[in-house]
């Protein structure tokens, strides 16, 4: 942490030590106010506008200081209903106003409300032209909120204008709005500037730890000190993250925070509270000498708890389904958790498993989940969670890697199935291939190539020519824009109809996936070709009696049941067939369907002494009719002389084969073993003479080395 360009904090008459004077809403000002509602809302028809605005606040809420304070906490529950952890208020320490540095009051003023001492909890020109901006969706998504707004949908609106209300009706969403400027304007009314304030900035989410809420807590968690002790840089700092926590964290994306508190830093030039001499000085301090060491935040009792990997996945997932965020507005979660799986990879993350780390750097993610619901039982966001520490980068959910070889099944061959008629026994040429336009020749594993196989050999040895030359074939017939929107169907988020090419076949070029969307696609193939998003919540409800959130998330036909099986069949030949690949260890008394893929640095890695070609990424996932575990195993960025890739040491660990294999055997622990997926009755078994397409009947007396059978 560096200390030596510290500055005692400044004194700002608009801020800190300024005697701040109520304005009272009178009857005049507040007559004042309703007119500029009603000219925002639009001239609603004259007098007609004083009518709607008196509709729209009717059901407001009452106003009661003491509300803002709530100790009460967020629940979430794991499958049989019972207490995964107590998130929420509980978690911070409130610090009052006369204890926070003037330039953390000032940094949040200039960015977030420069009017703040001004206006009465209401900015009329701030928020007339935020409406402008969203006029034609009704959306407010541009601001225009005060602090005191913010503060009053921060306690009483349990479903924002970006959540499920506004969903269904454009018009709640301006109600919301109207509510929230009513309701700041009658808090201001009833306390003051410094206390808004404070109530406020003890309220915030500040990324870092999950749980961990409010200025003092951040100060603690960045930079290791009390609030009062914060320089200008480090105010700058916490002023900008609040706007995106996740993004603008310095622990994960340094450079980003560091262009966030720059911003910061130049606004608070632009309204007066710093000179240029001040900004420029403050700019010059790097962020990460300022931080504390991040694994001193690991072992923290405020963050972090059994189970977090899936804590976290909640809570994302909860702020996408509602639009609040779990840990202010009080709520019970339902999940689909189920503690004995989560145990299990929470030990695998540890190192309290056979499954053995070569290195520190050396990362995890894990996605159990059910097949035929989507729901998730179990998450492994990475070992950089068994130190503790919550809302960390989640390796499961948050981290997008080259999925490689593990896309084949899916992508390539069933696309296949169902578009070109081939069945599994088609023959198909591994030999060398070129991407259009280039003279990069692309090769197998291990340099060879095999010429005329059938597809469970292609698929059985991860071979890449034929994956590649069966998509060109697919993407010839039907387009390439049915192949992206495939894929999208499928959960993808990052493939793109402009960045996608045939490299994709081998899950290769700018295809990248989370193992949770790859365990999706998996599921899909075993689910009939059904997909149903992830998902590890069933259901929320909120402790101020607002209807519960129940989400819907019904099965999308995005591929036939026919070919879906197709596709599952070559992948249970790769387990139980006769080849030498890393899914032998995945043999069971009931059928398994996998898939393995692995990625490599090319000559990225060079700059860190890496090897040209070698791994840096390797997956396996793991089907049976009931669960899909998948697993990613590498690292999350080169570093130099660190050996962060694959050698063939490593590799003969098959780490990701022994977490699967571990998974497999909890997830069916005291369970009937599970069936073999159905075949359709579209599906039916075909003999022909072998290397020819259209498929040609046997001849009579015709030699048994000319003659194959497939689905």
């Amino acid at each position: 942490m560096n200390t030596t360009q510290k500055q005692p904090p400044k004194k700002k008459p608009a801020a800190k030590k300024k005697t701040v004077k109520r304005r009272k809403i009178n009857a005049k000002n507040m007559a004042t106010i309703i007119v500029s509602i009603i000219v925002v809302l639009g001239l609603i028809g004259g007098s007609a506008g004083m009518v709607v605005l008196g509709s729209m606040l009717k059901d407001a809420p009452k106003i009661d200081i003491n509300n803002f304070e709530s100790k009460e906490s967020t629940q979430i529950l794991d499958k049989d209903g019972n207490l995964i952890q107590d998130i929420g208020q509980q978690i911070r320490t409130n610090v009052s106003y006369d204890d926070m540095p003037s330039s953390l009051i000032d940094a949040f003023v200039a960015v977030e409300d420069s009017r703040y001492f001004e206006h009465n909890g209401f900015d009329l020109p701030r928020f007339t032209k935020a409406f402008l901006t969203n006029l034609k969706t009704l959306s407010f998504s541009q601001g225009g909120s005060t602090f005191t707004m913010q503060l009053v949908k921060n306690t009483y609106f349990t479903n924002d204008e970006t959540g499920e209300m506004a969903a269904r009706s454009k018009l709640a969403g301006v109600k919301r709005k109207v509510q929230e400027i009513f309701l700041a304007m009658q808090l201001e009314n009833q306390t003051n500037k410094k206390r808004i304030f404070e109530l406020y900035l003890n309220k915030l989410n500040f990324g870092g730890s999950g749980n961990i809420r409010g200025v003092q807590k951040a100060a603690e968690y960045y930079f290791g000190k009390d609030v009062s002790e914060l320089t200008l840089s480090e105010s700058a700092m916490l002023a900008g993250v609040i706007n995106a926590p996740n993004a603008y964290n310095p622990f994960k994306n340094l450079d980003y925070a560091t262009d966030r508190r720059n911003t910061v830093l130049n606004l608070m030039q632009r309204h007066g509270y710093i000179t240029k001499q001040e900004a420029e000085l403050a700019k010059s301090i790097k962020v990460e000498d300022q931080l504390v060491d991040s694994s001193a935040n690991k072992g923290s009792t405020d963050g972090g708890t059994q189970y977090q990997s899936y804590v976290d996945a909640v809570i994302a997932e909860t702020k996408e389904l509602t639009g609040m965020d779990p840990t202010v507005v009080p709520m019970k979660i339902y999940t689909s958790m189920d503690p004995q799986v989560q145990a299990q990879i929470d030990d695998i993350q540890a190192g309290k498993t056979d499954v053995q780390f070569p290195d520190e750097l050396m990362e995890i993610a894990i996605v159990s989940m059910n097949n035929q619901t989507g729901e998730i039982v179990g998450i492994g966001g990475g070992r950089n969670y068994a130190g503790g520490g919550s809302l960390l980068l989640n390796h499961a959910t948050d981290q997008f890697k080259q999925p490689g070889s593990a896309v084949k099944p899916f992508l390539s061959y069933a696309l296949a199935f169902e578009n070109l008629g081939w069945s599994t026994s088609h023959t198909v040429t591994d030999s060398p291939f070129n991407y259009a336009g280039t003279t990069k020749v692309v090769k197998n594993f291990n340099g060879r190539y095999y010429g005329d196989i059938p597809l469970e050999y292609a698929v059985g040895n991860s071979l890449n020519t034929p994956a590649l030359k069966t998509l060109q074939q697919v993407i010839d017939a039907i387009g390439s824009k049915k192949v992206v929107q495939y894929l999208q169907n499928l959960g993808f988020s990052r493939v793109t109809q402009d960045e996608f090419n045939v490299g994709y076949a081998i899950g290769g070029s700018t295809y990248e996936a989370s193992a949770v969307e790859m365990a999706g696609a998996h599921a899909t193939m075993i689910n009939g070709g059904s997909y149903i998003k992830p998902h590890t919540i069933t259901k929320i409800e909120f402790k101020d009696g607002t209807s519960p959130v129940v989400p819907d998330y019904s099965g999308t036909q995005v591929i036939s049941a026919e070919s879906a099986y197709l596709a599952s069949y070559l992948m249970y030949q790769a387990v139980s067939g006769p080849y030498s690949n890393y899914m032998q260890l995945l043999k069971r008394s009931y059928p398994i369907y996998g898939k393995t893929g692995t990625t490599d640095w090319g000559s990225d890695g060079l700059k860190f002494n890496i090897p040209q070609g070698a791994a840096k990424d390797k997956w396996m996932i793991a089907s049976s009719s009931k669960y899909t575990n998948a697993v990613w195993v590498g690292y999350e960025k080169g570093v130099k002389d660190k050996d962060t890739y694959f050698d063939s040491k490593k590799s003969k660990l098959n780490i990701p084969g022994n977490i699967s294999k571990l998974m497999l055997d909890v997830l069916h622990e005291g369970e009937e073993n599970p069936p073999a997926i159905s075949q359709p009755d579209g599906v039916t078994s075909i003999t022909h003479i072998k290397g020819l397409y259209p498929y040609t009947a046997v001849l009579e007396g015709m030699d048994g080395s000319f003659v194959t059978t497939g689905l």
